[in-house]
């Protein structure tokens, strides 16, 4: 599985550019320097038994070469600011041609290198920070329960007095404030959403999630995180922007996992509007089920982890080839996400509601869009021909759909910029 690979290889990541600190810091760097060599037999001479055990000259070379195939060039690596060097660990931060990598080295008490994984989401370098078509945009950070939520907020080049302001809330895993992750997605979605919007009038505030890009300084870990911490973060981000004397109405607008959100986030915030583009319209579980149909190896094990899951009970129990799934450090959120019904939430807003599905997407079919339309009758359903998942126009074909995800020039539906603007006028 693409994921699985693509978590492994994240534990084998940087060079040690500057003077090494200490005995570990030399030990990194060198380990690290045989394997640019390609001396992979020599680097693991520099590991743990455990570590020689689990890993050959062969992996570290498929490895190393994913890596750069992943994350671009390697160009070089050095000590976070907020550095933690002790005898046990050395964090330090890679920079390769498309993403820096923050990873943190554990050594045994013998000095060897045991393990090395990534404590914080990688950073994507493409400029996408800041808008092409130069719309204003200020760089915010709010405080939140337990840390700080970095975002962007874009308002029109001649705002109106009273401007609307729509809060944008992205999809689950790894996804950005643009619509991107280290996964391959760099389909600029967001940032061309809230292009879009801002061409129309319209305000917007897209933010890193916490635990994704900049929104890394938490007390909590991933260990601990359930689906009310992102629904907290919604209300207080809303709850700002309402404050925000300069706009006059909210509005919420969630893709895909971000739907989920920002309907239950609603329900507190009572915004002017909601938006759900490409949102599920079924429980977690049910989804990940009928997925893993397409598995049937996978399915009586998987099967069991679930209901587990639904019980709220963990387990440690996980088959190798379905680790990306049910990892134990995110059952917790697996439990909390298994709790919410999309149609029984949808249900309880009295406000104005748009429901958009792509006839394309591979992820969520139009059918979850008519269910939560089926659940709330009043709301609006808008499913438009031809787009996919990032919000692109895309042909049903998965090859060259799924090679969209990949590319950021390519412009958002026109249908669906039509569609929403005429909603939220």
């Amino acid at each position: 599985m693409r994921y699985l690979f693509i978590l492994f290889t994240l534990l084998f990541l940087s060079i040690y550019s500057g003077k090494a600190q200490n005995t570990n810091g030399n030990k990194a760097a060198k380990f690290i320097s045989l394997m640019v060599d390609s001396n992979y037999k020599e680097a693991l001479d520099l590991t743990s038994a455990d570590f020689k055990a689990k890993v050959n000259p062969a992996t570290l070379s498929k490895i190393w070469k994913g890596i750069n195939q992943q994350f671009g060039a390697f160009e070089q690596v050095e000590p976070l600011d907020s550095i933690t060097n002790n005898n046990n660990s050395l964090i330090l931060q890679a920079t390769f041609k498309d993403y820096i990598v923050p990873l943190t080295f554990h050594f045994n008490t013998s000095g060897d290198i045991s393990a090395f994984l990534m404590q914080q989401q990688p950073k994507i370098r493409a400029n996408t920070n800041r808008s092409p078509a130069n719309f204003p945009e200020e760089a915010l950070k709010i405080k939140v329960n337990g840390g700080i939520i970095s975002g962007t907020l874009m308002t029109p080049k001649n705002p109106q007095a009273g401007t609307p302001v729509a809060l944008i809330i992205a999809g689950s895993g790894p996804t950005d404030r643009n619509g991107n992750n280290l996964y391959g997605v760099k389909a600029n979605s967001y940032l061309l959403l809230a292009e879009a919007l801002a061409d129309n009038g319209i305000a917007s505030f897209r933010y890193d999630k916490r635990l994704i890009g900049e929104s890394v300084n938490f007390q909590t870990s991933q260990n601990n995180l359930v689906f009310n911490d992102f629904v907290d973060d919604a209300v207080i981000l809303g709850t700002f922007l309402k404050n925000q004397k300069k706009f006059q109405k909210l509005f919420i607008i969630g893709h895909s996992e971000g739907s989920n959100i920002g309907i239950i986030a609603s329900e507190q915030l009572n915004p002017d509007a909601v938006v759900s583009l490409c949102g599920p319209g079924e429980n977690l579980a049910t989804v990940l089920e009928n997925q893993l149909l397409t598995q049937p190896s996978l399915v009586k094990e998987a099967t069991s982890i679930i209901n587990l899951l639904k019980q709220g009970k963990m387990t440690n129990n996980v088959p190798a080839e379905l680790n990306s799934l049910f990892a134990p450090a995110i059952q917790p959120f697996l439990i909390s996400s298994f709790k919410i019904n999309p149609e029984e939430e949808i249900t309880k807003l009295k406000i104005p509601i748009l429901i958009v599905g792509g006839t394309t997407d591979l992820q969520v079919p139009t059918s979850h869009a008519e269910k939560l339309k089926a659940a709330n009758p009043k709301a609006t359903l808008l499913l438009i021909k031809n787009m996919n998942h990032t919000l692109k126009t895309a042909p049903a074909n998965k090859e060259a759909n799924l090679k969209t995800y990949s590319n950021p020039n390519l412009p958002l539906n026109s249908d669906l910029v039509i569609g929403l603007v005429n909603f939220l006028r």
